[in-house]
């Protein structure tokens, strides 16, 4: 077909109505109609949201691990997996004054299994009202759904875990002449008539430290014998593995008990069922557990 042929059949096609043939080049044809979805501005802030969220996430997650330092992890740790039995933090205040005999001691919360007698002036200590599990662990809200609250007037376990404590002194009088070098004492297993005053027990456990205390009725020799294990135990503890460590007598105590004690942990056994394994694993795992002064360990 001629060009002109071609002209003359598309004048022929216009008059007659028909569609018009292809759009030229020049000519913007559109793809679709004008409700189209618009699929990629909501992905692209799909995306950002996502992403907005996880860097929130991220930030919340951080903030959780990072809530409790080292310190106050080891105070809060719950964990069964740890010696002894886990006792709720009474702070960490120091009393004011030096201690002499016949000095108040802070008293044992109602239920805490005790000798019945302050051992240093003799009296029968007066016991704070609270309510204390067997386990030793004392709260004082009466309030059905209340968060307990741990008292600060007496100490929830014996020996005490944690709460207020004697200053540091030193060349301390603990009765009848006799000396403690000092206050928190050193590392060591101290005579029989030197006893860590009460109120100087927490002050070990927070220079992070293990009190071990006995207290055997006179004469008895299962729990003298019983005495000599746990001595021979901490000495090898202190001279072989740098624990740290006092044991002394400690007339607190139930007679024929040996009590030992970390910061938030205790342990308490009776001569007719000590084990001294026992108190040997609660050493190893909790001396220097609880170190929020940083001492060498």
């Amino acid at each position: 077909m001629s060009r002109e042929q071609r002209r003359t059949d598309r004048r022929a096609q216009k008059a007659s109505g028909a569609a018009a043939g292809p759009p030229s080049r020049r000519t913007p044809v559109k793809v679709g109609g004008g409700s189209r979805f618009p699929i990629v501005p909501i992905g692209i802030a799909g995306s950002v949201l996502a992403i907005v969220l996880l860097i929130v996430y991220l930030v919340i997650q951080s903030g959780q691990g990072k809530s409790l330092s080292g310190p106050d992890k080891a105070e809060a740790d719950q964990s069964t997996s740890i010696p002894g039995t886990y006792v709720p933090s009474q702070g960490r205040g120091h009393e004011t004054g030096t201690y002499s005999p016949g000095r108040a001691m802070t008293p044992f919360c109602e239920g805490v299994p005790h000798s019945g007698s302050d051992a240093s002036t003799g009296a029968t200590p007066t016991v704070q009202p609270s309510s204390t599990s067997a386990a030793g662990t004392t709260a004082t809200s009466n309030t059905p759904g209340a968060t307990p609250t741990v008292p600060s007037n007496c100490y929830n376990s014996n020996p005490p875990s944690s709460g207020k404590h004697l200053n540091v002194q030193n060349k301390v009088d603990v009765g009848g002449g006799n000396i403690l070098p000092r206050i928190p004492p050193d590392p060591n297993v101290y005579p029989p008539e030197v006893e860590v005053p009460r109120d100087a027990i927490p002050h070990i456990l927070e220079h992070a430290g293990v009190f071990v205390g006995y207290n055997c009725k006179s004469g008895d020799t299962a729990c003298e014998t019983a005495v000599k294990q746990l001595t021979d135990m901490v000495n090898d503890r202190i001279d072989n593995h740098s624990d740290r460590v006092i044991m002394a007598k400690d007339s607190d105590l139930p007679e024929n008990s040996i009590g030992i004690s970390s910061w938030t942990r205790v342990l308490n056994e009776t001569v007719d069922n000590f084990n001294v394994s026992d108190f040997e694993k609660f050493i190893g795992r909790n001396s220097c557990r609880f170190n929020p002064e940083s001492f060498p360990c």
